[in-house]
């Protein structure tokens, strides 16, 4: 029987020393302490969330960001369904769901993942890797403030919400075009001080976020799309990981629940056939229109207890 691993308990060759906290996932080798006999790779009780906080489609969506998927969204009417449809599907999970008004300042606004990353009853408010988004923050830490400790960053830091990835009973940090060292730092400290591993991972420049193309299910399962990480860069992370063809990168970006339920992007049939093949049920939203502004199903909410 092939041994699980506990990740906080790695020594690592080619360490990165930018905070002496977890470690950097690229170009190492790691010597890894098997778990005791018996012991899983995680379970529910660290992803406590019964509420969901949303944002409303912005006024000017059309006007949103879009490198990677799409050109930008182009039917307003139709964006906003899909949120809706997205909302109660979140509801018919057993979350409670807040959702904030819009803004027409802001195109991006809808994506309330970026702007903030809750670690065990604190919320750590971003400074977002993009300049036109960082005035998105204020509202949702009003809405967060006396539900959650609220943490700000320093202003050098730069971090979004959706380079940040909860695995087991550690944190994944991806590094990439809005998420730069000082973030890294501040946030793995911020985790450090409250129990919580994290290890780093080099976001390719081909994709927007560590989460656009991978995401955690359920505890000890990971999706990862093919041609943004190699085998060799996740199996150290230990438990089984789900991986679906490169053309249905999209796919990649789940939402799961206890009772190996998930929500998954529509017409995405190799990876939605990966997980059925898992044991997991399904739940599809057609994410088309958000999909053109390089969202994905996890962009759209906070979760916290």
């Amino acid at each position: 029987m092939t041994p699980e691993f506990s990740v906080s308990r790695i020594l690592c060759e080619n360490y990165s020393p930018l905070s002496g906290k977890g470690l950097i996932l690229s170009g190492f080798r790691m010597l890894m302490t098997p778990l005791p006999s018996g012991k899983t790779m995680g379970d529910w009780n660290r992803r406590c969330r019964t509420k969901a906080l949303t944002r409303e489609i912005s006024p000017r969506f059309t006007h949103a960001l879009a490198n990677y998927y799409g050109s930008g969204p182009t039917n307003l009417d139709a964006s906003r369904t899909t949120h809706e449809e997205y909302i109660t599907a979140l509801k018919n999970h057993g979350l409670e769901v807040r959702t904030l008004p819009g803004l027409s300042e802001y195109p991006d606004c809808c994506f309330v993942e970026d702007a903030a990353v809750v670690v065990d009853g604190a919320v750590v408010m971003c400074n977002l890797g993009h300049p036109s988004r960082r005035g998105e923050v204020e509202g949702i830490r009003n809405a967060l403030n006396g539900a959650l400790e609220v943490i700000h960053m320093p202003e050098d830091a730069h971090l979004d919400g959706g380079d940040v990835l909860f695995y087991d009973d550690l944190f994944m940090i991806g590094r990439s075009t809005r998420t730069n060292d000082a973030g890294i730092e501040f946030i793995r400290g911020v985790m450090d001080e409250r129990g919580f591993a994290s290890v780093v991972m080099d976001v390719p420049s081909t994709t927007l976020h560590l989460s656009t193309v991978c995401s955690s299910p359920a505890p000890g399962v990971l999706v990862a799309a093919e041609g943004f990480f190699t085998p060799e860069q996740l199996a150290p992370l230990g438990g089984d990981i789900i991986w679906v063809p490169h053309e249905e990168s999209y796919g990649a970006n789940t939402i799961g629940f206890e009772g190996d339920r998930v929500i998954v992007s529509s017409d995405y049939p190799q990876t939605s056939a990966a997980l059925i093949e898992h044991g997991f049920s399904l739940t599809e939203v057609d994410m088309e229109h958000i999909r053109a502004a390089d969202g994905s199903l996890t962009c759209l909410r906070l979760f916290y207890a």
